[in-house]
């Protein structure tokens, strides 16, 4: 078993480092003292983590430091600012990035490391808290094919399918497609049931019938039970799957590719958080397009 330095165990990353404790690793970790520190790393100390008073002191020696914050600023400040893992007394061996970072982001983060003669896989990961929980969710690993061989067997605990796409920024790329994916589904999803409940429909049973049918793919599949009990209670929120559109489309500007259904996502997304719902789970948009259609008294 090896030692783990963990950085960022908020909603999804205290998941993730549950289940490498479980693993048998001896895990350190350090989150920023958020309205949540209580709740996600206080039952990782109870297992036998080791808090971390810094990112440096998380990674301090390690075998592997994983890291899973919420934007790159976040991730250029906890490796590179002020007691981050590259200042390190005794280096990782290896970091992986788990987070949604724009590839110019994470180059930066690259080249220190680099520089630095440690390791960087980058390794963001696709599924939901719950998947997190179950160790089932998917990752994709880009950077030297040594440090994923170096870093499979700790991903095993995390995720039940791995995939090595290739070197340099490739995962990235591929993450910001998925999120595209999901998140223009989830506009189309949310403005049909709407119209269908605007037609008369039940609102439970039509969602149910949904899942059955040729447009049930597994987001929609685990989006539609908290849809159907209209619980938008944040899995992923609505203003952390605008971060990911906007670094999409800023990707795109620099590849010189044309997206003008992600604009369109990109702006619906925001205007639906001008009603305030940013803080709301992704489907909340839902929440947006009844109100729209005079269905207000069927939120909750």
């Amino acid at each position: 078993m090896g030692t783990v330095g963990f950085v960022g165990v908020g909603k999804m990353g205290s998941r993730m480092a549950n289940r490498l404790i479980d693993a048998g690793h001896q895990l350190t970790v350090w989150n920023r003292q958020d309205p949540f520190f209580e709740e996600n790393v206080r039952p990782l100390a109870a297992k036998g983590a080791t808090i971390a008073s810094s990112p440096a002191e998380a990674a301090d020696s390690k075998d592997i430091c994983f890291v899973n914050v919420a934007d790159g600023p976040s991730l250029k400040e906890v490796c590179l600012g002020a007691g981050g893992i590259l200042s390190a007394v005794t280096l990782p061996k290896l970091l992986v990035d788990m987070a949604t970072v724009g590839p110019w982001e994470s180059e930066e983060i690259a080249a220190a490391a680099a520089a630095k003669g440690v390791g960087f896989l980058r390794s963001p990961v696709s599924g939901s808290t719950v998947l997190a929980e179950a160790g089932k969710l998917t990752v994709i690993a880009s950077g030297a094919k040594e440090d994923y061989d170096a870093a499979d067997p700790y991903l095993a605990s995390i995720g039940e399918i791995r995939y090595y796409v290739g070197p340099g920024e490739n995962a990235r790329y591929l993450k910001l497609i998925f999120n595209l994916n999901i998140f223009a589904q989830m506009q189309i999803l949310a403005e049909s049931a709407v119209l269908g409940e605007k037609g008369g429909l039940d609102w439970s049973e039509m969602l149910e019938v949904i899942t059955s049918s040729v447009a049930a793919s597994p987001f929609v599949k685990y989006k539609i039970p908290p849809m159907q009990k209209r619980d938008y209670s944040p899995a992923f929120t609505l203003g952390l799957a605008r971060k990911d559109v906007k670094l999409a489309l800023e990707a795109a500007r620099r590849a010189g590719v044309d997206m003008p259904v992600t604009e369109l996502v990109l702006n619906l997304q925001e205007q639906a958080m001008d009603e305030g719902l940013a803080d709301l789970d992704v489907a909340a948009v839902t929440l947006w397009y009844q109100k729209k259609a005079g269905l207000e008294a069927n939120d909750q």
